[in-house]
């Protein structure tokens, strides 16, 4: 393990109830990085470094410009498009045919879903293959402990409500906001996951494969790292948060 995947908490920082809450669903990053889960202030952080991390990562150069990303994160719509569409389909299929869509079944609920939206093979052909993706990383994710035996991710959406709680973080350490604004928007993206994961290990997986999706390009490499360790570390270590908290 790596210096810098270990949990952290700020002393002066809330260990318990709904603000707690709500910073523990940004933890993968916090451990990762070795930042406290439980406050917007890091003492490694500086105004213009993280300024300049914004601008370069996130185009951000303004409180505004944060604002507007913060909305994005916390809204309905994000995601993975393509990605969120498929798993709606599996869990469609799933609760159609009453149990759990193996890749047959899932395969055919994409190809019935294209054929009635007429969208031509080459659409099918994408959302079949990231149907394959992500079947490969549930394999992989079953085996390291990122899923039961049996489980399977049904949102990736909680990959931009734990980037949410950080972004939050990171608007205080820039001063694009105040705490204020900080706790508001890590508060909605609490309840954001609250809506749309039943716990944190359902919540863990879709936030790890939402990241793998768009960063990882199938290396399991260092990607696959930054939400593996910090998933292992939040389910075992005596003092996480997701084993003092109740998700919902």
């Amino acid at each position: 393990m790596s210096e810098h995947n270990r949990l952290t908490a700020a002393p002066q920082g809330p260990l318990y109830g709904p603000v707690a809450h709500a910073m523990a669903c940004g933890a993968h990053l916090a451990v990762y990085t070795g930042a406290p889960w439980n406050s917007f202030t890091d003492p490694a952080d500086t105004e213009a470094g993280r300024r300049e991390q914004l601008a370069e990562s996130w185009g951000i150069t303004s409180p505004e410009e944060w604002r507007e990303q913060a909305e994005a994160l916390v809204a309905d719509d994000g995601g993975d498009p393509d990605a969120t569409l498929v798993l709606r389909l599996r869990v469609q299929a799933a609760h159609r045919y009453g149990g759990r869509a193996d890749a047959q079944l899932w395969q055919w609920a994409i190809a019935q879903w294209c054929a009635a939206q007429r969208t031509g093979p080459g659409r099918e052909a994408e959302l079949r293959a990231v149907a394959e993706r992500v079947e490969r990383y549930e394999h992989r994710f079953r085996a390291d402990g990122l899923l039961p035996p049996h489980g399977y991710v049904t949102e990736v959406i909680g990959y931009d409500f734990g980037r949410a709680v950080n972004m939050a973080r990171w608007g205080v350490a820039a001063r694009y906001c105040d705490h204020r604004a900080a706790e508001a928007y890590a508060l909605r993206a609490g309840e954001q996951c609250r809506r749309f994961y039943a716990s944190w290990p359902d919540f863990s997986s879709g936030y790890a494969l939402g990241r793998l999706l768009r960063f990882d390009e199938d290396s399991f490499g260092l990607w696959y790292e930054s939400v593996l360790v910090p998933h292992q570390v939040l389910m075992s270590h005596p003092h996480s948060p997701w084993r003092h908290l109740p998700f919902r």
